[in-house]
């Protein structure tokens, strides 16, 4: 899928899932110093670019959590706890202010990042050093904005951009990574050179080093992941073709009926035209310059009604097909195309026929 459609890119990165057992790792530090460990041993491996720990991918499953603002009514929104690096691992631009660095630790200003949609709707677009309460209660924790990052499609590609509120994994306070993983899994992910899914063992060995019980699950590319998400779309795009393939078909069927069916009407007409000298190759001529007549405005019809629900399907075919385009024009051409042949091969036989007929018997044949 296109980064611009994503909002992150999705290419040369291999992911999996992680649930730290909860009598090996039972609160928040533990937590936070397994995902420490397994990113140490993943950024030492050769071929690896970068690896990042957060409760949700850019993609895929979510956790919506209710927010607030000083001021301001409580609204939901998506939350992610991720490492330093997560926005350049992903290709997640910053639009302003500065991502998590080691320096954003527990004990440190609690900070956050969101995202531009929620820059906007909530705070007007001038979200820098402003206060957000993430889970509000007990459990929550009341940070200060430091940064605003790009859009993300958290659907995929046909989805919505929904608002997002982001934490460093290592500030998130204990009752809320209680939360948090009641409902979700540790997310690692890597970024790598060349085939991300040769990297599966690297991933299995790093855990392995670190936590040898623990269990993985869901190790996958993102690529495919994202993909998953438009399955449905795919589906629904297949039965499209293999129906329009059908339609088309059937026009072409049609068409040659119909203009064979108006030509042999003219049988008499033709013979008349014999009969006064009229040769066969201007006969032809005739017959085909009005079929090609009618053909042609209804392919003009045809085009501009295809254009008008190229319109509507925009959004169906965005990124679907890999293509940003509603409609593909070589196709639309090699459509006209075939119709043109058919309606000529309609005119064309049946006068061919019609010509080959002796004048007298086609003017007996009426």
């Amino acid at each position: 899928a296109a980064h611009a459609q994503l909002g992150f890119s999705d290419q040369r990165i291999l992911t999996m899932e992680l649930a730290p057992v909860k009598s090996s790792y039972p609160d928040a530090a533990s937590v936070q110093q397994l995902a420490q460990q397994v990113l140490d041993q993943l950024r030492g491996q050769s071929g690896v670019e970068a690896a990042v720990a957060s409760t949700n991918l850019p993609v895929g499953q979510q956790l919506n959590l209710p927010m607030h603002v000083p001021g301001g009514e409580p609204f939901n929104a998506q939350f992610r706890a991720i490492s330093p690096g997560f926005f350049p691992a992903f290709g997640v631009a910053l639009r302003e202010g500065r991502p998590f660095d080691q320096g954003d630790v527990r004990g440190g200003e609690a900070v956050a990042i969101i995202n531009r949609e929620l820059a906007d709707h909530v705070y007007g677009g001038h979200a820098l050093g402003k206060i957000i309460d993430v889970y509000q209660g007990p459990e929550g924790v009341e940070a200060r904005i430091v940064g605003v990052v790009a859009n993300t499609s958290q659907y995929g590609p046909l989805g919505p951009q929904p608002p997002i509120v982001y934490l460093p994994l290592a500030q998130t306070p204990d009752k809320l990574i209680q939360v948090v993983r009641s409902f979700e899994p540790m997310r690692f992910a890597i970024r790598v050179h060349g085939d991300p899914l040769a990297y599966r063992d690297v991933m299995r060995e790093a855990v392995a080093r670190v936590a040898p019980t623990q269990p993985i699950a869901n190790m996958r590319t993102l690529a495919s992941i994202v993909e998953s998400t438009t399955a449905d779309a795919r589906l629904d795009l297949l039965l499209i073709g293999v129906f329009a393939v059908l339609a088309l078909v059937l026009a072409s069927a049609g068409l040659y009926a119909v203009m064979a069916v108006s030509v042999a009407a003219r049988e008499r007409e033709i013979g008349v035209r014999m009969a006064l000298g009229s040769s066969a190759s201007r006969l032809l001529a005739w017959v085909l310059r009005g079929g090609v007549i009618q053909i042609s405005i209804g392919l003009v019809i045809g085009v501009v009604l295809t254009l008008v629900a190229a319109r509507s399907l925009r959004k169906l075919m965005f990124d679907t097909l890999g293509t940003d385009s509603a409609f593909d024009p070589w196709t639309l051409l090699a459509v006209a195309v075939l119709l043109l042949v058919a309606g000529v091969l309609a005119c064309l036989l049946p006068a061919m026929r019609a010509a080959r007929v002796a004048p007298m018997r086609a003017l007996r044949g009426e």
